[in-house]
């Protein structure tokens, strides 16, 4: 696979995140003027959007691995793997319009009832199966293995963990399991490990793989660590009236122990922060946020109450201050073209949008107490969603007019 490909993924992912972040803006418009008639369930969109969201995420991180694993391998790409990036993107793709007329629910097609949403994902979450596959076939008797390398050896072991959550949830359905211990366990396995876990992890080998290469950064840096105790995180997540006080206990004290381990790697970023791309110093205040939630969440009570009152904007936190800023910077830094004026203006329409959009949905939890009307906040984090996607739209122009000079 010629360096052009993951060039076009990357910028097929930024496709992605434009109709994803053109979905959220419509929801966010939504909350304050009311879903325009006709546009669907709002529900249903949220379903279509979040789905979406992880489409651009998964192909943007794909494109990058595939990109550096040569140089860090000295090993040609398995075969197919154009093919799996290609089935990647549609099926990532599809999930919008699967999900959006009736989310999980069925849809009429002919005289059949099918639930398009549950379907795409399905096929969606194979070829992330195809993606480990050819993932563990490169790496097969591969000796040397840089940080980069084992991060990303960890990464799709929690991507394969999460997977399973994922798919364990359309066999509940079949066997109709009620139990909603049973239930959120298997959601949030995935939801939780695939944010908090795979985009973590496999971000942290991005950055490293690009400062690094081959080498190692000297002094020891977590890899395995990290990832055995995130595993059990994602009990956090889950709603607190189902977790057992011995439950919560092992999943906030080891969720302390990844706020250290993270905090060892943000402190040697820091270090060479002028060496980092602009937009993923940037996505570093999201996992500060994380680092200071977890010692706050030791609290029974603070982390019962940010369950409900802060689940949205702690998921914009990792899925968009964090995970998207580091994954746009990155892509930019290896894919995009190189007019600084152009990516001046993109970096600082992001920046200002998803600051306004996090600083709104911060505020927004702390609503009841505050003296001024919650729908302000909802307001400034409609208009703030409109500017990411101008920023992605900018971004993409800036993706293309690269692939029209070099191609």
């Amino acid at each position: 696979m010629s360096d052009a490909t993951p060039r076009k993924f990357a910028f097929l992912a930024v496709l992605i995140l434009v109709l994803a972040g053109s979905t959220g803006s419509l929801l966010r418009f939504a909350l304050v003027y009311g879903m325009p008639p006709g546009w669907g369930e709002f529900r249903n969109v949220v379903h279509a959007h979040s789905h979406t969201m992880f489409g651009w995420a998964i192909l943007a991180l794909m494109a990058l691995i595939w990109h550096h694993l040569p140089n860090l391998t000295g090993r040609g790409l398995p075969r197919g793997v154009r093919w799996q990036m290609a089935a990647t993107f549609i099926f990532s793709l599809l999930q919008l319009p699967a999900f959006w007329p009736n989310g999980y629910h069925s849809t009429q097609i002919g005289s059949a009832q099918l639930p398009l949403g549950a379907i795409s994902a399905g096929f969606a979450g194979l070829t992330w199966f195809w993606f480990m596959g050819l993932y563990a076939w490169m790496m097969r008797g591969v000796r040397e293995r840089p940080l980069a390398l084992r991060l990303w050896n960890w990464a799709v072991v929690v991507l394969l963990i999460a997977s399973l959550g994922a798919m364990a949830e359309p066999g509940l359905l079949i066997m109709q399991v009620e139990n909603p211990f049973i239930k959120h366990l298997f959601l949030h396995l995935f939801l939780d490990l695939f944010t908090t876990g795979w985009l973590l992890l496999a971000i942290f080998g991005a950055l490293w793989a690009q400062l690094e290469g081959k080498t190692s950064p000297g002094g020891w840096l977590p890899a395995a660590a990290l990832a055995l105790f995130i595993l059990p995180t994602f009990l956090l997540g889950m709603p607190p009236d189902l977790l057992s006080p011995g439950l919560y206990w092992v999943a906030a004290l080891s969720n302390l122990v990844v706020a250290g381990l993270v905090g060892l790697h943000l402190l040697r970023f820091w270090r060479r922060r002028d060496e980092l791309p602009p937009l993923a110093r940037f996505g570093m205040l999201g996992l500060v946020v994380q680092i200071g939630a977890a010692v706050m969440m030791l609290s029974p009570q603070v982390w019962s109450w940010g369950v409900g009152a802060l689940r949205i904007y702690y998921l914009h936190d990792l899925l968009l201050l964090w995970a998207s800023s580091a994954l746009m910077g990155l892509l930019i830094s290896q894919f995009g073209s190189r007019n600084a004026a152009w990516q001046w203006w993109m970096e600082v329409l992001w920046m200002a949008g998803v600051g306004l959009m996090w600083l709104a949905l911060l505020a927004g939890g702390f609503a009841p107490w505050l003296p001024i009307s919650g729908r302000i906040f909802l307001v400034v984090a409609a208009w703030a969603s409109a500017i990411n996607v101008l920023a992605a739209i900018l971004a993409l122009r800036f993706f293309w007019r690269r692939e029209m000079i070099t191609d």
